[in-house]
């Protein structure tokens, strides 16, 4: 397999100016496997001008069908990439094969979607006084910067790049440092399908290096950021100061409430892939379950009896349910968790290697949630608590 380890700029693999490069490491042998291109300011100034004037000689003025005829090519030369692309990602995050798979066959989905939604952006008119009339149009804004982490990477780039390219926009793609290969392959295929030179750019490289080049250069209208509260934060005070627009999908955190009078059997059951799937790394985890006290007992017996069933193995074998975490700076944050879990008394029910800390306490109406970055506010608060 040929791996992508150049930036993708105007419709092709290129170097940047600089010789920085990113090593990656296989999570599951903690083998590094390869060197990536890291972006720097120049290459961002020259993606966005590059998707500045796709955007301008053509792409926003497109016909609907035309533009939905190319997102559905897009689509099918996805599908015919789809173990190639699953295969990626479970080299680059340690993501078990099978939900690889999924996530694969979901960004083909997600274009399809988009394709068929592009005929169906319309504006509107609006009810005014006798003699006048009032209409809306919607029309693409520009250059989009979408930015993605790496817990999902492929299907987080469709959901951000599918609809900003279906509205008419260019975008220009920047992947997390640690998984940028399945986002390069996707501007690869999507341009081999058809997509015109600079309408998709990809960047790999730091956050830290090029983020705020690229948030705040004036040519970029819109930015879609998926990530940790405090770069959210960040990325919505530099957008303000030019008014642009921002989505920001940022920390949560997602308790399982469970009262005697629910079926609180199969709760217990099913609960355990809510935390542990994808090796707990996603921000609408259940990592904490609320139990009625009268049914705690009962329902964590069930609960580890089910967690000891999941299959922790190499990500590579299509029956393993739990691979290994990203990185071994996510490794010993969860090992800090579980330290700090144990100084503060808690009780420990081990399965393999997984490990469920037990803290019964009362819950009050006015408990807060942390959000879910391990390394932003509240990270400290963050405990197992099933």
């Amino acid at each position: 397999m040929n791996l992508p380890v150049q930036l993708f700029i105007d419709g092709t693999y290129c170097d940047a100016s600089s010789a920085r490069r990113t090593t990656l490491i296989n999570p599951a042998t903690e083998d590094p496997f390869a060197e990536v291109t890291a972006a720097d300011s120049a290459c961002v100034q020259a993606a966005i001008e590059s998707a500045q004037r796709a955007w301008e000689s053509g792409w926003r003025d497109l016909a609907p069908g035309k533009r939905e005829s190319i997102l559905h090519g897009v689509a099918r030369e996805l599908r015919d990439y789809l173990e190639e692309i699953a295969q990626l990602e479970t080299m680059q995050i340690g993501k078990p094969i099978g939900d690889a798979r999924e996530e694969a066959a979901l960004g083909a989905r997600v274009f399809e979607y988009y394709a068929g939604a592009v005929t169906k952006f319309c504006g509107q008119t609006i009810p005014v006084a006798r003699g006048g009339f009032d209409f809306t149009l919607r029309q693409p804004m520009g250059v989009v910067a979408a930015i993605v982490p790496w817990n999902f990477p492929f299907p987080i780039a469709c959901w951000k790049a599918a609809p900003a390219l279906a509205a008419g926009n260019c975008v220009v793609l920047k992947p997390a440092s640690l998984s940028p290969l399945t986002a390069l392959k996707l501007g690869e295929l999507a341009h081999a399908s058809g997509l015109p030179p600079g309408v998709l750019q990809v960047l790999p490289g730091a956050g830290s290096a090029i983020g705020d080049t690229l948030v705040a250069h004036p040519l970029v209208r819109k930015i879609s950021f998926t990530g940790s509260t405090a770069i959210g934060r960040h990325i919505m005070e530099l957008a303000a100061r030019d008014l642009k627009r921002v989505s920001l999908e940022l920390g949560g955190k997602s308790p399982n409430i469970i009262f005697t009078d629910a079926d609180w059997e199969r709760a217990a059951e099913s609960s355990p892939l809510s935390v542990f799937a994808n090796t707990g790394q996603d921000c609408c985890a259940r990592s904490r379950v609320f139990v009625e006290r009268s049914i705690f007992e009962p329902f964590v017996e069930k609960f580890v009896a089910a967690t000891k069933q999941l299959l922790v193995d190499e990500p590579t074998k299509a029956e393993t349910q739990v691979g290994p975490l990203v990185s071994a700076g996510q490794r010993a944050t969860v090992e800090d968790f579980l330290s700090d879990a144990r100084k503060r008394g808690s009780r420990f029910a081990y399965s393999r290697c997984q490990c469920v800390a037990l803290r019964p306490q009362r819950i009050t109406l006015d408990e807060r949630s942390a959000p879910c970055d391990p390394r932003g506010e509240g990270g400290r608060e963050r405990r197992a608590q099933h």
